[in-house]
């Protein structure tokens, strides 16, 4: 369990990680100290599933929101000694690809098929083979109320993606805590927090997902809530555990020479969510200075 001073920092580290830029009302309006209890559920996590990837549409391809935060909490986590699979779909894959090119993480990609048949399979293999003890879902679309999918903007991503629900509420049951960072309310994962906080989102009755998870890490950007969940498994273990602000940017650089998108601009540029690459490392570089301040206080 974290010391009062370490869950201090975490709480610190929280709000930094939902400074809300686009005004998207999610991470301004979720209860606090969320971050400290998702953190200490997954330190304990030996075998760990991280899905991750939202495909836009207009340029069919994975946006720049979610694979770098999955990479960031996957490689703290590889760090620990813990087994970690990434879970994605086409869209993406190529971009987690071009961003473990970079740092060597090496870790196993399983793509999730477009048809929900194929998907649910892929899904019900992967969790009998790997037997994970946590799943975390990043950024990666969930299901509404309606068992659609949908974008910010309220568009229908059914024929692109196929629903990954299953991997939180399995039809037989689970044995794996689940964990989930977004910063839309239509993230997979997001469907605890759809009561309080659907009516503080554009369309949010029609796109908040109804799928909830044991933990839910709310951000400003996702890969934000991702940084700063791989920043909390640092001060639990006492550890430095992710990567600097700097390798953050070559990460993102070789996603995006991969063919990401920014997921608001829709242009292929060192951006997320809108903000230009100064303005989201500021964000970046006060988390990775508050983990080590907290590190060194321990």
């Amino acid at each position: 369990m974290a010391t009062e001073r370490i869950r201090a920092t975490l709480d610190r580290i929280e709000r930094l990680s939902r400074r809300d830029p686009g005004g998207r009302g999610l991470a301004a309006h979720a209860p606090p100290s969320l971050l400290a209890p998702a953190a200490e559920a997954l330190v304990k996590g030996e075998r760990v599933i991280i899905a991750t990837g939202f495909c836009i549409r207009s340029g069919l391809i994975g946006e720049t929101d979610g694979p770098p935060g999955a990479l960031a909490l996957a490689g703290a986590l590889r760090r620990l000694g813990r087994d970690v699979v990434l879970l994605t779909d086409e869209f993406s894959a190529p971009l987690l690809a071009a961003g473990q090119a970079v740092d060597a993480s090496g870790v196993p990609v399983v793509l999730l098929e477009p048809s929900q048949v194929a998907a649910d399979a892929t899904i019900d293999a992967l969790v009998a083979s790997f037997a994970p003890t946590h799943v975390v879902a990043i950024e990666r679309p969930g299901d509404a109320a309606d068992g659609h999918r949908y974008s910010m903007r309220g568009e229908m991503l059914d024929d692109l993606v196929a629903s990954a629900d299953r991997l939180f509420a399995p039809p037989g049951g689970r044995g794996y805590a689940t964990l989930a960072v977004g910063d839309g309310g239509n993230e997979l994962g997001l469907g605890g927090l759809r009561a309080a906080l659907s009516g503080y989102v554009d369309r949010g009755e029609a796109i908040f997902c109804a799928t909830a998870a044991d933990h839910a890490v709310p951000a400003g950007i996702s890969n934000w809530g991702a940084y700063a969940l791989a920043a909390g498994l640092s001060l639990l273990a006492g550890r430095l555990l992710i990567g600097t602000p700097r390798h953050e940017r070559q990460v993102l650089a070789a996603m995006v020479a991969a063919g990401a998108v920014d997921g608001c601009t829709k242009q292929r540029a060192l951006s997320v969510d809108g903000i230009a690459w100064d303005g989201y490392a500021d964000t970046l570089e006060a988390i990775y200075r508050e983990t080590r301040a907290g590190l060194a206080d321990c």
